[in-house]
Protein backbone atom coordinates (compact mmCIF):
# COMPACT_ATOMS: atom_id res chain seq x y z
CA UNK A 1 0.00 0.00 0.00
CA UNK A 2 1.57 3.62 -0.96
CA UNK A 3 2.85 6.12 1.73
CA UNK A 4 -0.26 8.76 1.26
CA UNK A 5 -2.88 5.55 1.58
CA UNK A 6 -1.03 4.33 4.92
CA UNK A 7 -0.67 7.87 6.07
CA UNK A 8 -4.68 9.22 5.08
CA UNK A 9 -5.50 5.76 6.97
CA UNK A 10 -3.85 6.19 10.21
CA UNK A 11 -5.89 9.57 9.79
CA UNK A 12 -9.12 8.48 9.24
CA UNK A 13 -8.49 5.84 12.85
CA UNK A 14 -7.65 9.46 14.52
CA UNK A 15 -11.52 10.84 15.39
CA UNK A 16 -11.24 14.43 15.29
CA UNK A 17 -14.51 15.45 14.99
CA UNK A 18 -15.13 19.52 14.90
CA UNK A 19 -16.36 21.02 18.42
CA UNK A 20 -18.37 22.99 16.59
CA UNK A 21 -22.05 22.11 17.90
CA UNK A 22 -21.03 20.13 21.22
CA UNK A 23 -18.33 23.31 22.51
CA UNK A 24 -15.54 20.97 23.83
CA UNK A 25 -13.02 18.39 22.72
CA UNK A 26 -13.31 14.86 24.30
CA UNK A 27 -12.30 11.15 23.29
CA UNK A 28 -14.19 11.88 19.53
CA UNK A 29 -14.42 15.70 19.26
CA UNK A 30 -11.56 17.66 18.45
CA UNK A 31 -8.13 18.09 16.78
CA UNK A 32 -5.14 17.77 19.13
CA UNK A 33 -4.85 13.95 18.29
CA UNK A 34 -4.57 15.14 15.05
CA UNK A 35 -1.94 17.59 15.40
CA UNK A 36 -0.46 15.06 17.47
CA UNK A 37 -0.01 12.54 14.38
CA UNK A 38 1.54 15.29 11.86
CA UNK A 39 3.52 16.66 14.27
CA UNK A 40 4.97 12.85 14.43
CA UNK A 41 5.05 12.74 10.66
CA UNK A 42 7.12 16.29 10.23
CA UNK A 43 9.73 15.34 13.06
CA UNK A 44 10.07 11.60 10.78
CA UNK A 45 10.27 14.16 7.90
CA UNK A 46 12.79 16.60 9.38
CA UNK A 47 10.64 19.35 9.15
CA UNK A 48 10.37 22.26 10.79
CA UNK A 49 7.13 22.79 12.60
CA UNK A 50 4.92 24.95 14.63
CA UNK A 51 1.78 24.56 16.60
CA UNK A 52 -0.75 27.30 16.68
CA UNK A 53 -3.64 27.66 19.42
CA UNK A 54 -6.90 28.34 18.03
CA UNK A 55 -9.51 27.63 21.03
CA UNK A 56 -8.58 25.42 23.71
CA UNK A 57 -7.69 21.73 23.01
CA UNK A 58 -7.81 23.09 18.89
CA UNK A 59 -4.40 23.92 17.50
CA UNK A 60 -3.35 24.39 13.95
CA UNK A 61 -0.13 23.05 12.87
CA UNK A 62 2.36 25.19 10.16
CA UNK A 63 5.03 23.44 8.76
CA UNK A 64 7.58 25.17 6.59
CA UNK A 65 9.77 24.23 4.39
CA UNK A 66 12.61 26.97 2.80
CA UNK A 67 12.57 27.17 -0.88
CA UNK A 68 14.66 29.32 -3.69
CA UNK A 69 13.50 32.91 -4.50
CA UNK A 70 10.47 32.17 -6.12
CA UNK A 71 6.81 32.71 -4.91
CA UNK A 72 6.18 31.80 -1.65
CA UNK A 73 2.96 29.04 -1.22
CA UNK A 74 0.67 27.91 1.04
CA UNK A 75 -0.83 24.56 1.23
CA UNK A 76 -3.83 24.20 3.58
CA UNK A 77 -6.25 21.11 4.59
CA UNK A 78 -7.85 21.19 7.51
CA UNK A 79 -7.93 18.60 10.38
CA UNK A 80 -11.79 18.36 11.68
CA UNK A 81 -14.60 16.39 10.34
CA UNK A 82 -18.58 16.43 10.64
CA UNK A 83 -20.10 14.34 13.04
CA UNK A 84 -20.67 10.58 13.14
CA UNK A 85 -24.11 10.31 14.27
CA UNK A 86 -25.57 9.08 10.76
CA UNK A 87 -22.93 7.13 9.78
CA UNK A 88 -23.93 3.06 8.51
CA UNK A 89 -20.02 2.14 8.38
CA UNK A 90 -17.53 2.47 11.62
CA UNK A 91 -16.52 5.85 11.49
CA UNK A 92 -12.64 5.55 12.38
CA UNK A 93 -12.79 1.88 11.00
CA UNK A 94 -10.53 2.71 7.79
CA UNK A 95 -11.29 -0.27 5.32
CA UNK A 96 -9.70 -0.26 1.80
CA UNK A 97 -12.15 -1.87 -0.89
CA UNK A 98 -12.75 -1.88 -4.53
CA UNK A 99 -10.19 1.34 -4.86
CA UNK A 100 -11.60 3.08 -1.63
CA UNK A 101 -11.02 3.86 1.79
CA UNK A 102 -13.86 4.43 4.20
CA UNK A 103 -14.79 6.29 6.81
CA UNK A 104 -15.04 9.71 8.47
CA UNK A 105 -13.09 12.08 7.09
CA UNK A 106 -11.75 9.62 4.12
CA UNK A 107 -13.09 12.07 1.80
CA UNK A 108 -13.42 15.64 3.59
CA UNK A 109 -10.87 16.74 4.33
CA UNK A 110 -7.90 13.60 4.98
CA UNK A 111 -7.29 12.76 1.72
CA UNK A 112 -6.46 16.08 0.50
CA UNK A 113 -4.49 16.89 4.09
CA UNK A 114 -2.34 13.68 3.69
CA UNK A 115 -1.42 14.11 -0.20
CA UNK A 116 -0.30 17.37 1.07
CA UNK A 117 2.10 15.86 3.21
CA UNK A 118 3.35 13.22 1.32
CA UNK A 119 3.54 16.02 -1.56
CA UNK A 120 5.07 18.70 0.13
CA UNK A 121 7.72 15.76 1.83
CA UNK A 122 8.50 14.62 -1.32
CA UNK A 123 9.25 18.06 -2.62
CA UNK A 124 11.25 18.99 -0.17
CA UNK A 125 13.80 16.22 -1.39
CA UNK A 126 14.14 18.39 -4.63
CA UNK A 127 14.51 21.93 -5.71
CA UNK A 128 11.50 24.18 -4.46
CA UNK A 129 10.46 26.72 -6.62
CA UNK A 130 9.88 29.07 -3.40
CA UNK A 131 9.28 28.56 0.46
CA UNK A 132 6.29 26.35 0.86
CA UNK A 133 4.02 26.51 4.19
CA UNK A 134 1.53 23.56 4.85
CA UNK A 135 -0.88 24.21 7.33
CA UNK A 136 -3.27 21.76 8.97
CA UNK A 137 -5.73 24.02 10.61
CA UNK A 138 -8.74 23.25 12.87
CA UNK A 139 -12.41 24.22 13.45
CA UNK A 140 -12.86 24.91 9.17
CA UNK A 141 -16.25 22.77 9.48
CA UNK A 142 -18.03 25.49 11.59
CA UNK A 143 -16.57 28.65 11.90
CA UNK A 144 -13.21 28.60 9.53
CA UNK A 145 -11.86 29.13 12.87
CA UNK A 146 -7.97 27.76 12.04
CA UNK A 147 -7.57 29.55 8.58
CA UNK A 148 -8.90 33.20 10.19
CA UNK A 149 -6.23 32.58 13.31
CA UNK A 150 -3.60 32.02 10.56
CA UNK A 151 -4.13 35.51 8.78
CA UNK A 152 -5.03 36.86 11.94
CA UNK A 153 -1.48 36.44 12.93
CA UNK A 154 -0.19 38.22 9.86
CA UNK A 155 0.89 35.39 7.84
CA UNK A 156 1.32 36.04 3.98
CA UNK A 157 1.87 34.29 0.82
CA UNK A 158 1.97 34.64 -2.96
CA UNK A 159 -0.93 32.19 -3.76
CA UNK A 160 -2.68 29.09 -1.42
CA UNK A 161 -3.83 25.75 -2.49
CA UNK A 162 -6.70 24.43 -0.48
CA UNK A 163 -6.91 20.98 -0.15
CA UNK A 164 -10.74 20.12 -0.26
CA UNK A 165 -13.35 17.31 -2.79
CA UNK A 166 -12.89 18.81 -6.31
CA UNK A 167 -12.80 15.48 -7.94
CA UNK A 168 -8.98 16.80 -8.88
CA UNK A 169 -10.88 19.47 -10.86
CA UNK A 170 -9.24 23.37 -10.34
CA UNK A 171 -12.17 25.75 -8.43
CA UNK A 172 -11.17 29.65 -8.93
CA UNK A 173 -14.66 30.26 -7.45
CA UNK A 174 -17.03 29.07 -4.65
CA UNK A 175 -20.13 30.24 -2.42
CA UNK A 176 -19.52 31.80 0.68
CA UNK A 177 -22.05 31.36 3.96
CA UNK A 178 -23.73 33.75 5.55
CA UNK A 179 -25.40 32.22 9.00
CA UNK A 180 -28.28 34.07 10.71
CA UNK A 181 -30.10 33.35 14.15
CA UNK A 182 -33.63 34.69 14.47
CA UNK A 183 -35.17 34.88 17.35
CA UNK A 184 -38.92 35.09 18.23
CA UNK A 185 -40.50 36.25 21.67
CA UNK A 186 -43.71 35.76 23.54
CA UNK A 187 -45.16 35.35 27.06
CA UNK A 188 -45.33 32.18 28.60
CA UNK A 189 -48.75 30.67 29.86
CA UNK A 190 -50.03 27.45 30.92
CA UNK A 191 -51.23 25.49 28.18
CA UNK A 192 -54.67 25.23 29.37
CA UNK A 193 -55.33 29.32 28.86
CA UNK A 194 -53.20 29.96 25.80
CA UNK A 195 -54.85 32.95 25.29
CA UNK A 196 -52.96 34.15 28.30
CA UNK A 197 -49.62 33.74 26.67
CA UNK A 198 -48.00 35.01 22.92
CA UNK A 199 -46.74 31.85 21.76
CA UNK A 200 -43.67 32.32 19.75
CA UNK A 201 -43.22 29.27 17.91
CA UNK A 202 -46.50 30.77 16.24
CA UNK A 203 -44.65 34.02 15.56
CA UNK A 204 -41.74 32.25 13.99
CA UNK A 205 -44.44 30.21 11.68
CA UNK A 206 -44.98 33.45 10.40
CA UNK A 207 -40.90 34.29 10.11
CA UNK A 208 -40.69 31.16 8.49
CA UNK A 209 -43.24 31.60 5.62
CA UNK A 210 -41.02 34.74 5.02
CA UNK A 211 -38.24 33.18 4.75
CA UNK A 212 -39.88 30.38 2.33
CA UNK A 213 -40.90 32.73 -0.27
CA UNK A 214 -37.56 34.86 -0.18
CA UNK A 215 -35.64 31.50 -0.79
CA UNK A 216 -38.04 31.00 -3.61
CA UNK A 217 -37.74 34.94 -4.93
CA UNK A 218 -33.27 33.92 -4.90
CA UNK A 219 -34.41 31.22 -7.98
CA UNK A 220 -35.28 34.34 -10.27
CA UNK A 221 -32.09 36.37 -9.65
CA UNK A 222 -28.61 36.04 -12.18
CA UNK A 223 -26.71 33.33 -11.76
CA UNK A 224 -22.72 33.53 -11.09
CA UNK A 225 -21.46 31.42 -14.54
CA UNK A 226 -19.21 28.97 -11.93
CA UNK A 227 -21.31 28.74 -9.07
CA UNK A 228 -25.10 29.45 -10.26
CA UNK A 229 -27.55 30.96 -7.82
CA UNK A 230 -27.81 32.52 -4.69
CA UNK A 231 -29.93 30.18 -1.93
CA UNK A 232 -31.68 30.54 1.48
CA UNK A 233 -32.76 27.19 3.53
CA UNK A 234 -34.13 27.45 6.97
CA UNK A 235 -31.66 24.62 8.89
CA UNK A 236 -32.63 24.16 12.34
CA UNK A 237 -35.32 25.32 14.44
CA UNK A 238 -35.75 24.81 18.32
CA UNK A 239 -38.25 26.93 21.17
CA UNK A 240 -40.52 26.03 24.13
CA UNK A 241 -39.97 24.72 27.40
CA UNK A 242 -42.37 21.42 27.43
CA UNK A 243 -45.67 20.54 25.92
CA UNK A 244 -47.88 22.30 28.46
CA UNK A 245 -46.48 25.68 28.51
CA UNK A 246 -47.49 28.52 25.94
CA UNK A 247 -43.89 28.74 24.96
CA UNK A 248 -41.81 32.43 25.08
CA UNK A 249 -38.80 31.94 22.90
CA UNK A 250 -38.25 30.43 19.50
CA UNK A 251 -35.09 30.45 17.65
CA UNK A 252 -34.22 29.46 13.61
CA UNK A 253 -30.80 29.10 12.03
CA UNK A 254 -31.08 30.59 8.28
CA UNK A 255 -28.14 29.31 6.24
CA UNK A 256 -27.95 32.08 3.35
CA UNK A 257 -25.65 31.01 0.58
CA UNK A 258 -23.56 34.26 -1.07
CA UNK A 259 -22.13 34.08 -4.91
CA UNK A 260 -19.04 36.12 -5.73
CA UNK A 261 -19.86 39.91 -5.16
CA UNK A 262 -22.39 39.47 -2.60
CA UNK A 263 -21.38 39.89 0.87
CA UNK A 264 -22.86 39.36 4.42
CA UNK A 265 -23.50 42.83 5.90
CA UNK A 266 -25.76 43.10 2.69
CA UNK A 267 -27.51 40.03 2.90
CA UNK A 268 -27.98 40.46 6.74
CA UNK A 269 -29.41 44.18 5.79
CA UNK A 270 -31.51 42.25 3.16
CA UNK A 271 -32.84 39.20 5.08
CA UNK A 272 -33.63 41.79 7.93
CA UNK A 273 -35.44 44.24 5.60
CA UNK A 274 -37.60 41.02 4.13
CA UNK A 275 -39.33 40.07 7.47
CA UNK A 276 -39.56 43.34 8.72
CA UNK A 277 -42.50 44.15 5.72
CA UNK A 278 -43.98 41.20 6.19
CA UNK A 279 -44.39 41.20 9.91
CA UNK A 280 -44.38 44.65 10.48
CA UNK A 281 -45.06 45.05 14.60
CA UNK A 282 -46.79 41.73 15.03
CA UNK A 283 -44.01 39.71 16.06
CA UNK A 284 -40.95 40.55 18.87
CA UNK A 285 -37.87 39.32 16.77
CA UNK A 286 -34.58 39.90 16.46
CA UNK A 287 -31.61 38.70 13.74
CA UNK A 288 -27.69 38.02 14.78
CA UNK A 289 -25.28 37.10 11.96
CA UNK A 290 -23.46 33.86 13.57
CA UNK A 291 -21.05 33.11 10.54
CA UNK A 292 -19.93 35.16 7.77
CA UNK A 293 -17.72 32.54 5.39
CA UNK A 294 -17.16 34.88 2.07
CA UNK A 295 -17.31 33.28 -1.08
CA UNK A 296 -14.39 33.30 -3.71
CA UNK A 297 -13.17 33.98 -6.71
CA UNK A 298 -10.15 33.94 -8.39
CA UNK A 299 -8.62 35.46 -11.58
CA UNK A 300 -7.92 32.45 -13.73
CA UNK A 301 -4.34 34.03 -15.11
CA UNK A 302 -3.22 34.65 -11.97
CA UNK A 303 0.07 32.87 -10.71
CA UNK A 304 -1.44 30.72 -8.07
CA UNK A 305 -4.04 29.34 -10.73
CA UNK A 306 -1.95 28.96 -13.74
CA UNK A 307 0.74 26.76 -11.44
CA UNK A 308 -1.71 24.77 -10.29
CA UNK A 309 -3.17 24.38 -13.33
CA UNK A 310 -0.13 22.89 -14.98
CA UNK A 311 0.67 20.30 -12.31
CA UNK A 312 -3.03 19.04 -12.84
CA UNK A 313 -2.63 19.05 -16.67
CA UNK A 314 0.27 17.11 -15.57
CA UNK A 315 -1.11 14.38 -13.60
CA UNK A 316 -4.60 14.06 -15.07
CA UNK A 317 -4.98 15.81 -18.45
CA UNK A 318 -7.73 17.89 -17.10
CA UNK A 319 -7.76 21.72 -17.24
CA UNK A 320 -10.98 22.63 -16.45
CA UNK A 321 -11.58 25.79 -14.59
CA UNK A 322 -14.47 24.72 -11.70
CA UNK A 323 -16.84 26.40 -9.55
CA UNK A 324 -18.62 24.84 -6.35
CA UNK A 325 -21.66 25.55 -4.46
CA UNK A 326 -20.01 24.71 -0.66
CA UNK A 327 -17.60 27.19 0.94
CA UNK A 328 -13.97 26.77 1.82
CA UNK A 329 -10.85 28.14 4.11
CA UNK A 330 -9.95 29.71 0.55
CA UNK A 331 -12.22 32.60 1.08
CA UNK A 332 -10.21 33.60 4.33
CA UNK A 333 -6.49 33.64 2.60
CA UNK A 334 -8.34 35.57 -0.34
CA UNK A 335 -9.24 38.18 1.76
CA UNK A 336 -6.37 38.97 3.52
CA UNK A 337 -4.49 39.46 -0.25
CA UNK A 338 -3.42 35.54 -0.85
CA UNK A 339 -4.78 34.69 -4.66
CA UNK A 340 -6.15 31.35 -3.48
CA UNK A 341 -7.43 28.05 -5.30
CA UNK A 342 -8.84 24.91 -4.32
CA UNK A 343 -7.90 21.43 -5.36
CA UNK A 344 -8.35 18.03 -3.74
CA UNK A 345 -9.30 14.40 -4.46
CA UNK A 346 -12.67 12.87 -3.66
CA UNK A 347 -16.34 13.91 -4.53
CA UNK A 348 -18.30 16.38 -2.41
CA UNK A 349 -21.23 14.02 -3.06
CA UNK A 350 -19.44 11.49 -1.02
CA UNK A 351 -18.16 14.35 1.93
CA UNK A 352 -20.27 14.28 4.95
CA UNK A 353 -22.19 11.03 4.03
CA UNK A 354 -23.15 8.29 5.79
CA UNK A 355 -20.71 6.05 4.05
CA UNK A 356 -17.79 7.99 3.07
CA UNK A 357 -15.08 6.86 0.99
CA UNK A 358 -12.28 8.51 -1.35
CA UNK A 359 -10.82 6.79 -4.44
CA UNK A 360 -7.35 6.19 -3.75
CA UNK A 361 -6.73 6.36 -7.33
CA UNK A 362 -7.11 10.21 -6.31
CA UNK A 363 -5.81 10.55 -3.46
CA UNK A 364 -2.00 9.19 -5.29
CA UNK A 365 -2.55 11.54 -7.88
CA UNK A 366 -3.39 14.51 -5.35
CA UNK A 367 -0.32 13.73 -3.83
CA UNK A 368 1.76 14.44 -7.42
CA UNK A 369 -0.30 17.81 -8.54
CA UNK A 370 0.65 18.84 -4.89
CA UNK A 371 4.25 17.89 -5.55
CA UNK A 372 4.29 19.42 -8.72
CA UNK A 373 2.98 22.63 -7.59
CA UNK A 374 5.20 22.66 -4.94
CA UNK A 375 8.32 22.75 -7.47
CA UNK A 376 6.93 24.41 -10.59
CA UNK A 377 7.08 28.56 -11.09
CA UNK A 378 4.55 28.76 -13.61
Amino acid sequence: MSQVIELLRAMVATPSVSCGLCGEADATHGESRMVELIADFWDRHHIDYEIQPVQPDRENIIARVEGGSGPSLLLEAHTDTVAIENMEIAPFDPVVKDGRVYGRGSCDDKASLAAMMIGLSNAAEKDLAGTVTMAATADEEYGFGGARKLVASGFMADGAVVGEPTCLQLVIAHKGACRLKVSSYGSAAHSSQPHKGENAIYAMAEIVRVLHDYADALYERPEHPLVGGPTCCVGMICGGQAPNIVPDRCEIFVDRRMIPGEDAATVKEEVTNAIAVAVADEVNWCIELSLAGYPLETDPECRIALRAREAIAAVTGDTTLAGVQYGTDASAFSLSGIPSVVVGPGSIEQAHTAVEYVDIDQVEKAALIYEKICTSLA
